[in-house]
């Protein structure tokens, strides 16, 4: 991994976890702005499910399942997201 790859990923990962400290303190759209950053820079299948859990926090289930989606093309042997389809 090149340095400007692991600076990506660190910056990702703090993205990650802004938007999970939004989420949980329910600014839903900062919680999903940072994740988009995070997606941008390092798309990994926990950033789409976080973000997708978002949107269905929103009421928005069309991008919640997209996300869903998104996540298991990005990594397959992540389960989480194939339940989320399931309960929206």
């Amino acid at each position: 991994m090149s340095q400007g790859e692991s600076d990506d990923a660190g910056r990702a990962e703090a993205l990650f976890h802004l938007g999970y400290r939004y989420q949980m303190s329910g600014e839903l759209d900062l919680a999903i702005q940072a994740y988009s950053e995070s997606i941008e820079l390092v798309p990994t299948a926990e950033a789409y499910t976080f973000r997708g859990w978002a949107y269905s926090f929103k009421g928005d289930l069309d991008r919640a399942i997209e996300d869903c989606r998104l996540a298991i093309e990005v990594d397959p042997e992540f389960g989480n997201p194939y339940n989320d389809i399931g309960a929206y």
